[in-house]
């Protein structure tokens, strides 16, 4: 628990670490890449001072049970003691070679254990409202509900265009500052308003009114009875597919079509399909 015990990955004071990289001619560390960060073995964990075997190391030496190296009084422990402190103050650091790596890097012997992040158990807690809008007597008590609640909640609130992230009345100003363009200017195309048609060519492409039935409703004719605007009950990915089709049913009737065009006002998406929730907001 990383409030409570201490950080294993904590570099141990004991040892000395490497601070400085290599760099290249043009001062850039060896190995790194502005994509994906360092990649040079040797970083800031690696361990400068040498390591010695726990048999031998002066902290955890038992001489009873370990060989001396020298007779007692030897004339060369002294000698042998200023080579090894002399071999410690080079901080040469140990490395091999790693067949994967290639010769292009040294990978370090001794370095400190990663242990990884700790374990994430929960998320960081934050206010349900963010906004400027919602009064604190007005927002939603999210803690009141058990989750399955608190989920739907959350997503008819995410997707409505009308909710406490917005004022009262801003999503209807909205609307009506979409759809003024086609009252202002008298327009068919975008909108689901009723136009003109020719009774005499809505009997001849019957057949094929027939075959969409309560698919597509007849909205209006255009460019000489050429063109025809439905409007679109069916599922926005087939869209596309179905007015190709219906060209060619109107054309089966023996009528010229130069195009079709399916309207489906402010619908977006298809509900249904979408998570499996009906729930899609007043679009």
């Amino acid at each position: 628990d990383p409030e409570v015990d201490a950080d294993p990955n904590e570099l141990d004071p004991n040892f000395e670490h490497v601070t400085e990289f290599d760099v290249d001619e043009d001062g850039v560390e060896v190995g790194y890449d502005p994509i994906f960060g360092r990649s040079n073995p040797i970083d800031s964990r690696t361990k400068v001072t040498s390591m010695e075997s726990y048999f031998i190391d002066d902290a955890t030496r038992d001489d009873a049970i370990v060989t001396p190296t020298f007779p007692e009084n030897d004339i060369e422990i002294e000698y042998n003691t200023k080579i090894k402190n002399f071999r410690k103050s080079l901080k040469i650091i140990d490395t091999y070679k790693d067949p994967f790596l290639g010769d292009d890097y040294d990978v370090p012997r001794n370095v400190a254990k990663w242990h990884g992040y700790p374990e994430q158990t929960k998320y960081p807690s934050k206010p349900f409202e963010n906004n400027r809008f919602t009064k604190p007597e007005d927002k939603t008590d999210f803690t009141k509900l058990d989750p399955y609640r608190a989920k739907k909640t959350a997503v008819q609130l995410a997707r409505s265009k009308n909710n406490e992230w917005l004022p009262k009345g801003k999503s209807e100003a909205f609307h009506r500052n979409q759809t003024d363009i086609f009252r202002k200017l008298n327009l068919l195309q975008g909108s689901l308003r009723a136009g003109e048609v020719d009774e005499e060519i809505v009997k001849r492409i019957q057949p094929a009114l027939n075959v969409l039935g309560s698919v597509a409703d007849l909205l209006s004719m255009h460019n000489e009875g050429k063109v025809f605007r439905f409007h679109y009950h069916g599922l926005i990915k087939h869209r596309e597919g179905m007015a190709a089709w219906t060209e060619t049913l109107i054309r089966d009737c023996g009528v010229e079509c130069t195009g079709v065009v399916f309207e489906t006002g402010w619908r977006k998406r298809d509900p249904y399909y979408d998570g499996g929730d009906h729930w899609f907001g007043p679009y």
